[in-house]
């Protein structure tokens, strides 16, 4: 079952402090509940910015693509599940998300694990996609991070239930970056993308809020093709 539209929209926090964050997050107001929170961000702040944003009732994608031996995995999930995030990101194998979802699961923990298939700056075909899906599932994934080139195939082969996050996405215009697999955020919806997520054009634009409410409008529009 899909979120509510406006949920579908995950900001990515990609700054260096937790004050430019806040700063956004403060800037985009009620019209954002869901970030992301990455490597860059979480290595400078730690959980107490985590806490700080569930305090303020936002929803939270930890992008932390976890990998190591499977016991390492395990503990470092074990942590996070305590936190109360949404999402967390493994960039691994079998044995490691295996390790990962015995813990959440031993807890009770409401977490999904989302593997990560190739990065949106890499070139693929889906049969290196595909396979990587097949893994994940197999091993027990709630769903998987994928650019929306591969989204529709992905969701007609493993089914409604499971989680697609579509990094990589750009509207229309805007400026590709480092990126290689990009769609646009109608793009990504009517492929059957669960969230997605989308930083530089809105962090890096002269009006962020207006920025995040056209993306929610053109999900919103995408949506509505459904009905």
């Amino acid at each position: 079952m899909l979120p509510p539209a406006h949920e579908q929209l995950i900001v990515a926090l990609d700054v260096p402090t937790g004050k430019e964050a806040l700063q956004l997050v403060s800037t985009l107001n009620t019209t954002v509940s869901f970030y992301k929170v990455g490597m860059q961000l979480y290595f400078a702040e730690g959980n107490s910015f985590i806490k700080e944003l569930k305090n303020q009732g936002k929803k939270i994608f930890l992008d932390l693509k976890i990998n190591d031996i499977p016991e390492t995995v395990a503990k470092a999930v074990e942590v996070v599940s305590s936190l109360g995030v949404e999402y967390l990101t493994l960039f691994s194998g079998k044995a490691q998300i295996e390790a990962a979802r015995s813990v959440i699961t031993k807890n009770g923990s409401a977490l999904k694990l989302l593997n990560v298939t190739v990065l949106t700056s890499e070139s693929s075909d889906f049969l290196a996609v595909e396979s990587r899906a097949k893994l994940s599932f197999d091993a027990g994934a709630h769903g998987l991070i994928c650019s929306g080139f591969e989204t529709q195939a992905l969701r007609e082969k493993f089914g409604k239930d499971v989680v697609l996050i579509n990094p990589g996405i750009r509207p229309l215009g805007a400026d590709v970056n480092d990126q290689v697999r990009i769609v646009t955020p109608k793009k990504a919806i009517q492929s059957g993308a669960t969230h997605l997520v989308v930083g530089r054009p809105i962090s890096q634009s002269a009006n962020p809020r207006l920025a995040a409410e056209a993306i929610q409008r053109e999900i919103a529009d995408a949506r509505a093709l459904f009905v």
